[in-house]
């Protein structure tokens, strides 16, 4: 469908990337881009009054799926074709591992596979675009329905799966959102509505940590490896720290987190459904994430709403956190995520995608 670029809010699919079929979503203040042959993955998030992309894009030579590419090796099919941004992870997320006699390597499948697109509202007050897909190797259907608004810098996202199999099945739902630079840097600051976390059991991975493996806290104060405390909300290293990390905020009080930098007087907020994304993943890699592809070269975090926790299906099944759909059964989710100016700190995001807090020199 061709633009009406006289449009306050418009959708177009006459665009590419890296060789991919794109589309783009655009009002007077956001631009968005999808690759429904990439997973359905949300590549660029941009906030148009500060011109800057939210989203972290990797550094490493990703290259799109030729075909419907499947998990295999543990972490390479997954890592191999990430762009960055923002992927819906189904049917497992953290580690690879063997579902019923499936091989399943990190993340599962549903962001290795091209997705259904369709245009299905295109008016002077929103866009709509839906997103379908039937995963391989499990019977589960996947929808998502990304909406943009005219004049207002918040995305909708209406998700569902639904089980076609004729058994009951487990289930790991994650939405994997990476930022980066230059909204993420040192005097930005995470606030999320956790009262509790925990950090991943390392055990001899992670050797460039900064949290102390396995120790639960009382959110956002992380005890640190070398005997200290690290304010998860506002010990962000710079690029150089080489830290990598990752840890759970767990008890969430409300369904949201917010990442605000007052230097660029810009910020970014999703609300999710704690029913059923009980955590929230705080991936770390704080230009210390040394192993391949990414060899110390990501300065990103990952804030990823997720079913279960932590990033091992044992671990998942010790919390009794995985979820599990009977046959034809449908489980769906709302997502909203905006960008703001004006806050220093964030005290609350609506179920609309309202953002509150602590005002600077005025709110948008």
């Amino acid at each position: 469908m061709r633009p009406d670029w006289n449009s306050s809010v418009r959708v177009s699919t006459d665009f590419a990337y890296r060789g991919l079929d794109a589309v783009l979503l655009e009002n007077t203040h956001l631009r968005v881009v999808l690759l429904p042959e990439k997973g359905g993955d949300i590549v660029s998030l941009r906030d148009k009054r500060t011109d800057v992309d939210v989203l972290w894009h990797t550094p490493h030579n990703w290259h799109p799926p030729e075909d419907r590419y499947l998990p295999a090796e543990a972490n390479s099919t997954w890592n191999d074709h990430y762009p960055g941004g923002w992927q819906t992870n189904l049917p497992n997320a953290g580690g690879g591992h063997d579902i019923a006699g499936s091989a399943y390597g990190l993340h599962g499948e549903s962001a290795l596979l091209p997705w259904d697109a369709s245009v299905v509202r295109a008016d002077d007050d929103a866009v709509t675009v839906r997103l379908t897909v039937e995963l391989v190797r499990y019977p589960f259907e996947v929808e998502r329905e990304l909406t943009l608004r005219a004049g207002e810098s918040r995305l909708r996202i209406e998700e569902s799966v639904t089980n076609l199999g004729g058994v009951e099945l487990d289930y790991v739902w994650q939405q994997h959102v990476a930022l980066g630079e230059p909204l993420l840097a040192p005097g930005a600051r995470l606030d999320v509505p956790a009262e509790r976390g925990v950090v991943e059991e390392y055990g001899d991975a992670y050797p460039n940590r900064r949290l102390r493996s396995g120790a639960e806290f009382d959110w956002p104060a992380a005890p640190g490896d070398d005997g200290g405390e690290v304010d998860l909300a506002t010990d962000i290293p710079d690029r150089d720290a080489e830290i990598h990390d990752l840890a759970y905020a767990l008890d969430l009080e409300d369904g949201w987190y917010a990442l605000t930098n007052p230097d660029l007087d810009l910020g970014f907020a999703l609300r999710f459904p704690t029913d059923p994304f009980e955590s929230l993943w705080y991936w770390q890699p704080f230009g210390g994430y040394a192993e391949s592809p990414f060899w110390n070269r990501t300065y990103n975090v990952g804030l990823e709403p997720t079913t279960a926790y932590p990033g091992d299906t044992p671990g998942q099944r010790e919390t009794e956190t995985v979820k599990t759909l009977e046959p034809g059964e449908t489980v769906d989710a709302t997502f909203v995520a905006a960008t703001y100016g004006g806050l220093s700190a964030v005290g609350d995001v609506t179920p609309d995608g309202d953002v509150r807090g602590t005002e600077t020199n005025g709110g948008r």
